[in-house]
Formats: structure tokens, sequence, C-alpha cells
């Protein structure tokens, strides 16, 4: 696996307008309905909007263990993690669409309204014929300076690679400028750098014909997670 495949879950995610949210019925079951996403975004959380005395509400006030299911094509993404319920009237009023009415005539104060707040901790991909599961967690360490993940790199195998970051700048095909620049910066990953992506990073990222990212701009918006989750 390698950031290719994080950055096209979360393209698939941004073209959905539906999803499948399964959670635990009385009786110990999994009960799967089909629900609007708000906004998404990316495979670390998700939204919904329903009502206080939805079905799904109740049984989320009792257990929030649940999955999230994305379909598109053949792609499937599927998170398992956990949700609660929110009424803050802020966080409602911020969310609001205003398709809502035709189920919360109230708009934004309707006391029914509430929200879905869902929080992935593990993730199981099949995008374009490639597959891959990992727990937030794990992909939220970091493994590399420029958002490659070294952890399910092939090349660590083949190249007894041991990435950028073990060997100070120094992977299996010698100094990497990228991690050199990085680490001159005192940064531990390019994320943390006000420039990105820098000239020298989308030369990597977007241009490079043979090792270059698909789509262009994935380890970028590794980075990115990496920095906006430290945050």
């Amino acid at each position: 696996m390698n950031a290719n495949i994080f950055a096209k879950a979360n393209q698939i995610i941004k073209s959905c307008d539906a999803a499948y949210l399964g959670v635990i019925d009385e009786s110990g079951c999994p009960h799967v309905s089909t629900v609007s996403p708000i906004k998404p975004e990316n495979i670390f959380e998700a939204r919904f909007a329903t009502g206080l005395g939805a079905n799904k509400t109740k049984r989320l006030q009792k257990d929030r263990r649940a999955s999230v299911c994305y379909r598109v094509g053949g792609n499937n993404i599927t998170l398992v993690g956990e949700a609660e319920i929110l009424t803050d009237p802020n966080i409602k009023s911020e969310l609001w669409l205003d398709e809502f009415i035709d189920h919360f005539p109230g708009g934004k104060t309707d006391p029914n309204y509430c929200i879905i707040q869902f929080t992935a901790k593990r993730v199981s991909l099949w995008i374009d014929d490639e597959s891959a599961e990992f727990t937030i967690d794990e992909l939220l360490t970091v493994q590399s300076r420029c958002g490659l993940l070294c952890k399910w790199c092939s090349y660590r195998e083949s190249h007894s690679c041991r990435g950028c970051v073990e060997t100070n700048g120094n992977p299996f095909h010698g100094e990497c400028p990228v991690a050199k620049c990085c680490q001159d910066k005192g940064y531990a990953h390019c994320g943390e750098c006000g420039d990105i992506p820098c000239e020298l990073l989308r030369r990597y990222s977007y241009d490079d014909a043979e090792h270059g990212d698909n789509p262009p701009g994935a380890r970028i918006t590794m980075c990115r997670a990496w920095a906006a989750m430290k945050s």
C-alpha cells in the first residue's frame, strides 16, 4: 500500500452523496441503513443528519460502535469506529443544508434535528483492484519526510529499504533531496513546512512519470493529514 490509495479513497468519499451506516440494534445484531453524508472529506470522520427519535439515534446512544461504507463502481471503502449524537446549536447551524427542511421544518433550531458524528478507527479499502487494511493510528504514524507510506512499501523487502526516517534521509537509492531539505529545516515531515508543496516536492509528487503519485499529489495529501491530526 502507498499514499495513492489513501488519496484515491478521499477523492471517492468526496464524490459520494450516499453511504451505508451500520449500528448495533437492541438484539446485538448489526443494522444497516442508507444515509446522506454532510460535506464528506476523508476516511477519518463522517457526519450525517438525523432525528432524535430515529432508531439509529437511540441505538447509538446505547452503543457507540458503528461502521460506514461508501461504494462507487467497483470501489469499496469500509470504516469501522464509533459515533456520537451531537445537539450543540452551533454545530447544527454550521452543518445545516437547505434540503434538511423537508425533514426538520423548524430549521436549524428544530428540536428533533441532530448530527451523527462518526470517527473511524479501522479502514478496509478495495480501490482499483488494490486492497488495504489498516488502523487510523497506523496511518497517522509519520513514516517518511515526503508522505510516502514506507511501512507498506514493496521496496522495503525487495530493496532492503529502511526508509528516510530510519536512515536519516538515505534510503536504498542514496541521499534523498526532499528528506535532506526537510531535516535541515528541523521538520519531522514536509507537512510541517509552510512552503508545502515546494517545487522540489511537486517534482517528485506530480512530475515523476515513473515514481510519481497517482493521483498526483497523493503524498502531499498524506503530509497534510499528518500535520492536521497533530494539531
